[in-house]
């Protein structure tokens, strides 16, 4: 986090276009939040995010206020709304990529750090050009003490702005106006995994056409399209649920071969599933051990 800082202190822009030069980010002076040492066990735990850009598996958590957000309006999560996210290291092999377990999923190692994030009135105007929200935002080790005390958190607060609706500058699109600062709700709401796609749902295509996998390796499917689908089998062999955007799919066959797929609802989206033998890079890959049944949906 501070690393972060200081390569972005020196060039913000605000909300208003105004650029920021050679000027520290805001934070607050307190924590607001508090670190909620028993939140395994009282927390719900949302879903997983395998990171590949950090090499970082994300375990996200909300309160029971947070959890209480409607569907239709996660744009307007409550007061008192708490999320977490876990950060742990993958576990790398001999030539440095994260393994993946028998589910498929980055092997994680130790937790090294807690973020927090609390929406509650009138949080945030500390931030100032950067406030998003009435959210503040905190880090903590897992022993409770700081990793990003409240006066350094200007980053965060940045982080969750440039992924949200308010500007910082004229050119940057909306990106997550509908979910109030809040990353990746879509992936809770319609059950997405959280696993590295194998391929996605986009204008009424499987992208790519062709989406290959080794036999007995896990295989996520995610819906990116602003409408609901679905993935079947043309021979019935499987088929999965209804899901829309954020979600995803996943599946695992033993044998080489090949299976046409399409989606229920739309016709004309077809594609092929196509299953390569598997090889010695993908068994020392996947060495924690993986078994298994064809498609099995882990969603």
């Amino acid at each position: 986090m501070k690393k972060l800082i200081a390569s972005i202190g020196g060039l913000l822009v605000s909300a208003s276009g105004v650029m920021l030069v050679g000027q520290a980010l805001p934070g607050t002076s307190a924590d607001r939040i508090g670190f909620p040492k028993d939140y395994q066990s009282t927390f719900k735990q949302l879903y997983a995010i395998d990171n590949t850009q950090n090499q970082q598996v994300r375990v996200i958590w909300a309160n029971d206020i947070a959890v209480s957000v409607d569907p239709t309006q996660p744009w307007n999560f409550p007061y008192g709304s708490i999320l977490l996210f876990e950060d742990y290291p993958t576990v790398p092999d001999v030539n440095g990529n994260p393994i993946r377990g028998k589910d498929g999923r980055f092997v994680k190692g130790s937790l090294r750090t807690v973020f927090a994030m609390k929406k509650d009135k009138g949080f945030g105007a500390e931030y100032g050009p950067i406030r998003n929200g009435e959210w503040e935002y905190v880090s903590y080790f897992p022993d409770g003490s700081f990793a990003t005390a409240p006066a350094n958190s200007g980053g965060c607060a940045l982080c969750h702005l440039q992924g949200a609706s308010a500007p910082l500058s004229n050119n940057l699109p909306a990106l997550n106006a509908k979910n109030d600062y809040v990353f990746r709700a879509e992936n809770y709401f319609s059950g997405g995994s959280g696993a590295v796609p194998d391929g996605v749902m986009l204008n009424y295509l499987f992208v790519p056409r062709d989406i290959h996998v080794k036999a007995g390796v896990p295989l996520t499917i995610y819906n990116t399209d602003q409408i609901v689908h679905n993935v079947v089998a043309d021979d019935g062999s499987f088929a999965s649920p209804l899901f829309g955007t954020g979600g995803s799919y996943t599946m695992k066959f033993d044998q080489p071969g090949e299976i046409a797929i399409h989606c229920a609802l739309h016709s004309r989206m077809r594609g092929r599933i196509i299953v390569d033998p598997p090889d010695a890079a993908a068994d020392a890959a996947f060495r924690y051990g993986h078994g298994g049944t064809s498609a099995v949906k882990t969603r």
